[in-house]
């Protein structure tokens, strides 16, 4: 079979998966993907209305579709969903390009748990931001994912942001800024910690902007970067304990982590420990394919 289940045969099915630096849209007919494409993040808190309209736009451009051969139905997880607006713009942009404007707007979050084939278990995301959600006993739960200036501990952003400051503390004590502060002044493409510090205020403060540096920093051997990574890994695994508390989930309930800061071995090792500190007895691994894979499948199931 394809990377699809069986439930999505017969059907022409998009799925949308916008997180808070990119969007990825797959388009799947008869069980098979017909095309998949990639674009920037079409999250309207994270992008803005133009960038937003934009980046939905040239995914939708990828994918060829047409209003006048509308798709059975379409799913979007989106990050940012919480912000007011941001629903209905996806089901209006959306809406032409499904029959009967069939589309499924959740969170992005929600897409983890389908992705792995799972009905059940606690999904934890660690990219531009942090947020655990989870279903079971006919229930759904979120924790987390309130945004940069208000949580998002453990994520992207806030890796960077922890790293800026510790900077500014060694600065303070007349320290040198370490291998830290050359990779961090290196990413971020300044001269020294003051002007890391004026563009920190001066850059408009789109998360993506700084969560992009965070591998800079997870990869660091700098001895600070320890602590920073024990306590955002800390942080994220206490927001999974948290969904799966108030799902009274079995002990050994699957825990299932995404996000693109898994691509650092680091930091995925740090969090897969951290969540079996916070769980013990939990089965926590990592999502092994793209997430937008579960909007297609609840795209199917509001098909059928």
């Amino acid at each position: 079979m394809s990377d699809e289940d069986q439930e999505t045969v017969g059907l022409r099915l998009v799925g949308i998966d916008i997180g808070g630096t990119k969007s990825r849209a797959r388009l799947c007919a008869d069980g098979q993907t017909a095309v998949e494409t990639s674009s920037s993040s079409a999250s309207l808190p994270a992008a803005g209305p133009e960038g937003a309209r934009t980046a939905l736009a040239a995914a939708l451009a990828g994918l060829g579709l047409d209003p006048a051969e509308p798709v059975d139905a379409i799913c979007v997880g989106s990050a940012g969903l919480s912000v007011p607006g941001t629903g209905r713009f996806l089901r209006s942009t959306l809406a032409p390009f499904a029959k009967s404007g069939l589309v499924v707007v959740v969170s992005d979050a929600m897409l983890v748990l389908p992705a792995a084939g799972l009905d059940t278990g606690v999904a934890l995301i660690c990219g531009t931001g942090s947020v655990a959600v989870g279903a079971g006993n006919q229930r759904a739960v979120q924790a987390g994912g309130w945004g940069y200036l208000l949580g998002d501990e453990g994520g992207g952003y806030w890796i960077v942001r922890e790293a800026v400051r510790l900077l500014l503390r060694r600065r303070e004590r007349g320290g040198s800024p370490g291998e830290l502060g050359d990779r961090l002044l290196a990413a971020a493409g300044s001269a020294d910690i003051a002007g890391l510090q004026r563009l920190y205020y001066a850059t408009p403060h789109v998360p993506r902007d700084w969560a992009r540096h965070a591998q800079a920093v997870l990869d660091c051997a700098d001895p600070a970067t320890g602590d920073i990574i024990a306590r955002g890994a800390d942080a994220v695994a206490a927001l999974a304990a948290e969904v799966a508390g108030a799902l009274a989930l079995p002990e050994r309930a699957p825990v299932v982590v995404a996000g693109g800061l898994m691509n650092s071995a680091r930091y995925r090792q740090a969090v897969m420990r951290a969540v079996s500190t916070a769980l013990p007895g939990a089965q926590p691994r990592v999502l092994g394919t793209e997430p937008v894979a579960g909007a297609i499948r609840l795209a199917a199931r509001a098909a059928r």
